[in-house]
């Protein structure tokens, strides 16, 4: 459980190097239309990520026992 937590950890700081891209392919808008939902989107995945990490790596107190 706890290499996931490590895995989400990263995963959140890596989440707008996935999101951008995918959401200026996706998208037809506007340049500017495709920075803003991509930044909101990587900010909403990115937090999720940093609380779920969080929530398991400090579920039963950090570090071995």
């Amino acid at each position: 459980m706890d290499i996931l937590g490590q895995i989400l950890w990263f995963l959140a700081f890596l989440t707008p190097l996935v999101i951008f891209p995918i959401v200026w392919k996706i998208s037809k808008q506007k340049k500017i239309y495709r920075l803003l939902i991509g930044l909101v989107l990587s900010i909403i995945t990115s937090y999720r990520l940093y609380l779920i990490s969080l929530a398991i790596i400090f579920r039963d107190g950090m570090g071995p026992t």
